[in-house]
């Protein structure tokens, strides 16, 4: 068997540790070289992870692997989805909401005996408004807490995210929509191919991400009293039996407001200027091994 060329794409700049010679040490130390042949780039600027991908396109490589959080993943990923490229990932971050999603381990070492089984499957792609994404987009207040958290100095991680998430929800106002030919006030919309958001935050438990459907769940404005529950509920894959929650499946769903939408996908945030969204499902568009 002939080795393949597989490209390695790692953010410098991104995830909970930021050194990049201990992963370069560790692919060098742990890929398996009678079956590859590596390349290793480090970003330099955002966006720069897409451009190297459409490198790797256009040089027909076979495998690349995505090295940081999930921005960074998606924002190779998304290059990729219906090439014949077969993406890899290396979780750095601490949500890492597909590779949890595809049980790519978090320990890099682990994650790179997967990626030497060459092992993969197809899963489907999700897009709001055109852009991609791979385990969940919405609006309402994740969107809000991502674009705060985007902004804040204190750092990443699990721990600020929450103090975050406890600081804005005093504050938030439901968002008003029409959905289904209905109006809502919602406290947050989210479409799901993945049942989670990442760190095992199970938004949608029913979800599967190759079967051609997306998850929409909306969560109801809900008293103070109420969270405490709603959380369990979120991290014991049981938040569509809330009494606040309303699940759907499709494989196209459309939100019109009177205001332009703030959204965010996979975690990341996004202003939009248009005050409609189309959500629709791409069935088994990218490769990914597992």
């Amino acid at each position: 068997m002939s080795k393949q060329e597989i490209w390695f794409i790692i953010n410098p700049f991104s995830g909970t540790n930021r050194n990049c010679q201990k992963i370069i040490q560790l692919i060098e130390n742990q890929l398996d070289k009678t079956q590859f042949l590596p390349k290793i780039i480090l970003t330099e600027y955002a966006g720069h992870g897409s451009e190297i991908a459409k490198e790797a396109v256009k040089n027909l490589i076979r495998f690349v692997v995505a090295v940081g959080v999930d921005g960074t993943v998606n924002e190779i990923a998304k290059v990729l989805v219906n090439s014949d490229i077969t993406l890899g990932i290396i979780p750095r971050g601490s949500g890492n909401g597909l590779a949890r999603e595809l049980n790519i381990p978090t320990n890099p070492k682990n994650a790179l005996e997967v990626i030497n089984s060459r092992k993969h499957k197809q899963i489907d792609v999700g897009f709001i408004n055109e852009i991609p994404f791979f385990c969940t987009a919405g609006i309402g207040f994740d969107a809000h807490c991502s674009d705060v958290f985007s902004k804040q100095k204190s750092g990443r991680g699990m721990l600020n995210y929450i103090k975050v998430g406890f600081k804005e929800f005093w504050k938030y106002k439901p968002l008003k929509c029409i959905f289904g030919g209905n109006e809502y006030a919602v406290f947050s919309m989210t479409f799901a191919n993945a049942r989670q958001f990442g760190n095992n935050a199970y938004i949608a438990p029913q979800a599967h991400i190759d079967d051609g459907f997306l998850d929409c769940i909306i969560l109801n404005p809900m008293p103070a009293w109420a969270t405490p529950m709603l959380i369990s509920q979120l991290f014991g894959q049981s938040i569509n039996f809330s009494a606040y929650a309303e699940s759907y499946r499709g494989t196209k769903f459309l939100v019109k407001a009177d205001h332009n939408f703030l959204i965010h996908f996979d975690g990341e945030p996004l202003q939009l200027n248009s005050k409609s969204l189309e959500i629709r499902v791409l069935e088994k568009a990218l490769k990914v091994i597992v």
